[in-house]
């Protein structure tokens, strides 16, 4: 029996926790609260590896999930990395 589902099923979950993540780093952004540098790195950080690890796990063949995982990667980059809207 093959782990893959287990795998992507992972990925899947850390990918949402890196959601919840950027989330709460953007709400506090948009609150007006301070936030600094190191949990916007830290959190950088945690989104890009997910997404690497989800792209080197899937196989070659599945051009569209790497597309998929850098799009979650510059949205997530977005959510985290963007000034507060006037």
């Amino acid at each position: 029996m093959e782990s893959n589902e287990i795998l992507y099923l992972a990925i899947v979950l850390f990918t949402c926790y890196g959601f919840n993540l950027a989330q709460g780093l953007r709400a506090a952004i948009n609150r007006g609260d301070t936030v600094r540098v190191t949990p916007k790195i830290l959190c950088s950080i945690y989104c890009i590896s997910v997404s690497i690890i989800a792209i080197k796990i899937v196989p070659a063949f599945s051009e569209l999930f790497t597309f998929l995982h850098v799009f979650i990667i510059l949205f997530q980059g977005a959510m985290i990395w963007y000034p507060k809207p006037d």
